[in-house]
């Protein structure tokens, strides 16, 4: 996705960054649920001692959910906001963030990929085209992710849509993810009524002749 595509939402996230600071406003998450959304992400992860890219980081949310959780863990985070990753590289000294035009920019392998509200406006009017973005994104960080990726949608199951909001098919989604992907994957609907997260296992051993996965 070409940067010129994403100035419009870099500007709608700038705008609230101005208005409202380091709030859950300021990355469009006013009603204050992210720690919902970032427990059925991370729900997965039962170790010290891992690396993480939060990709779309926004102001570092997240960072302070795992440090109120996990003692021991490296933190990557990357966004297109410059001046998210600016405040994020003040308020946690100790965590890498960097500045990137897109999922092309990212390199490298973390054992957990983490994207949080990174799909919910579209990016351009076309929704086959955001659509396309969101598959290539995906694809593209999974190949940098050694255990787990994790991301959240709206669902499409809901009685009114913004008109500038995306909001995922599960058949779709999981056709993509069964052909694309891995085999392996859980889908979490039970924690919001019109969210839910996806986590998908890099992981796709089998245990012979139970037939079961292999223990993560």
């Amino acid at each position: 996705m070409r940067r010129v595509a994403l100035d419009p939402l870099i500007s709608r996230y700038r705008e609230a960054f101005r208005r409202h600071g380091r709030s859950p406003a300021a990355v469009l998450c006013p009603k204050g649920r992210q720690h919902l959304r970032y427990a059925a992400l991370t729900s997965h992860i039962r170790r010290e001692g891992f690396t993480l890219l939060d990709y779309g980081c926004g102001l570092g949310h997240l960072k302070a959910f795992l440090d109120s959780r996990y003692k021991e863990f490296r933190y990557f985070g990357v966004d297109v906001v410059p001046e998210f990753v600016a405040e994020c590289a003040t308020t946690f000294p100790g965590a890498s963030f960097a500045e990137i035009r897109g999922h092309a920019d990212v390199a490298g392998e973390h054992d957990y990929t983490v994207l949080s509200g990174v799909f919910n406006i579209l990016y351009v009017p076309d929704r086959e085209q955001h659509l396309r973005a969101v598959f290539d994104t995906l694809e593209h960080l999974f190949r940098h992710t050694a255990i787990a990726l994790s991301c959240d949608f709206l669902s499409d199951q809901v009685d009114y849509q913004q008109p500038d909001a995306f909001h995922m098919g599960k058949a779709a989604l999981l056709e993509f993810v069964r052909a694309r992907l891995s085999p392996r994957y859980v889908l979490d609907h039970s924690y919001m009524p019109y969210e839910f997260a996806l986590t998908v296992f890099r992981d796709q051993r089998i245990t012979r002749p139970d037939n079961v996965f292999q223990a993560l």
